[in-house]
């Protein structure tokens, strides 16, 4: 798999700030879609706060219509993002 981002920091660092900045740069640019994006966080709030403001900062862009298609994104926990993948293919 290409174009995978890892950042391992602490509270407070910037993490979510980093990977908002990146996302919406990599879609501004037609390197990506919402709905071609897994980011996996440890808990719901986490994954929830980085939908929220994933959505800003492509609105703050102007790409109102990428920001409406964030919801197709597999944005959660490890464990949610991966029984997402469990129904979706469970019979594979």
């Amino acid at each position: 798999m290409k174009n995978i981002q890892y950042i391992n920091a602490g509270a407070g660092s910037g993490k979510t700030w980093t990977l908002t900045d990146k996302l919406a740069q990599l879609i501004q640019d037609g390197k990506t879609t919402p709905s071609r994006v897994i980011l996996t966080t440890f808990t719901d709030p986490a994954a929830e706060e980085f939908r929220q403001k994933a959505r800003v900062k492509l609105v703050e862009k102007g790409l109102h219509d990428r920001a409406a298609e964030l919801d197709s994104a597999m944005i959660g926990t490890v464990h949610s993002v991966a029984l997402r993948y469990i129904r979706k293919y469970w019979y594979l």
